[in-house]
């Protein structure tokens, strides 16, 4: 199917907005369940969703032990430890602190390339320094100097980052890998598998036993999470990367940490960390210079010597 200009824009808008405001239902959803209950429970709805919204069609060729294994792989990487990791990090960490940090995710995704032989540009070194910069502030936003000891908050934070690191491999295994198939065909069948992978850690740990603890709230979260935030965000995010480019679509993360910001202040009176602030804004403009090249570089640095030297000749008038 193919979709206007417009449409893709508004897709790609609404699935960060979504992710971003996901963060503090999942903190919500989290003091009636655990980590495992709320990976399961996206990936069993998400996977119902994908299957019936996508019409992807599988041949007996596609479960072919090669695309299993990776498969497999994917699952693991892209949903069950990705989402758990996430879910674990929000019990100890804000909602706002997981925001920011996700920005983190596409600076990973080209640190890997980087190690993978990929060239470092200007822009990209200038990106990692910025996304590092970032980082920090975010975490010591807890306190000062003494923040990063701020114990378990500070412990969240970094097992959040952890996830973006799961995301990043995610993604470079994707690149590499099922390069034959569509996103969403590739997307639909690494749910289904994270499902059929979770299942029976989630019954190991008790999980059936643990949806007697949903009140309406939490069942109306999880629902939200499986349906919009694990079927619908995840099919529009691939529609918009096969549309208008994987470069493109990145740059709307921009809207995902403001999303969180609102929705953390509206459904867990979650408050603005005012100093994490800064560290966020960096880790966004570490985004855009992932995704710049060494000429738009060039080109800023142009225009800031020129303003300066527009002030210049401004004070000495």
């Amino acid at each position: 199917m193919r979709f206007s200009r417009t449409s893709l824009y508004f897709q790609v808008s609404f699935a960060t907005i979504v992710w971003g405001a996901a963060y503090p239902l999942t903190k919500h959803l989290l003091t009636q369940v655990s980590p495992m209950s709320v990976v399961f429970l996206r990936a069993l709805i998400g996977a119902l969703v994908l299957v019936l919204m996508t019409g992807s069609r599988f041949t007996a060729a596609d479960f072919r032990l090669t695309n299993l294994w990776r498969l497999a792989v994917l699952s693991v990487v892209g949903v069950t430890l990705q989402h758990y990791l996430q879910g674990y990090a929000l019990t100890y960490t804000t909602a706002g602190n997981a925001g920011w940090l996700i920005g983190t995710a596409p600076i990973m995704v080209a640190l890997l390339m980087i190690t993978m032989g990929e060239v470092l540009s200007a822009a990209k070194a200038l990106a990692f320094t910025l996304g590092f910069a970032g980082t920090l502030a975010v975490i010591f936003s807890k306190g000062g100097a003494g923040g990063v000891f701020a114990l378990p908050s500070t412990a969240g934070d970094f097992i959040f980052l952890a996830s973006c690191v799961s995301w990043a491999f995610y993604v470079l295994f994707t690149r590499r890998w099922l390069t034959g198939w569509t996103q969403a065909k590739v997307t639909t069948a690494t749910m289904v598998v994270a499902l059929f992978s979770a299942l029976p850690l989630w019954l190991a740990a008790g999980g059936p036993a643990e949806m007697a603890r949903l009140d309406a709230t939490g069942a109306a979260y999880a629902l939200f999470l499986g349906v919009v935030a694990s079927g619908f965000c995840y099919y529009f995010w691939n529609n918009a990367v096969e549309g208008i480019g994987a470069v493109r679509s990145s740059y709307f993360i921009y809207l995902e940490p403001f999303a969180t910001l609102a929705s953390a202040y509206y459904f867990i009176g979650e408050r603005v960390t005012w100093g994490a602030i800064p560290g966020g804004l960096a880790i966004l403009a570490g985004v855009y210079f992932i995704n710049a090249k060494d000429q738009s570089l060039a080109r800023l640095r142009t225009r800031v010597s020129s303003a300066l030297g527009l002030q210049k000749h401004g004070s000495l008038a």
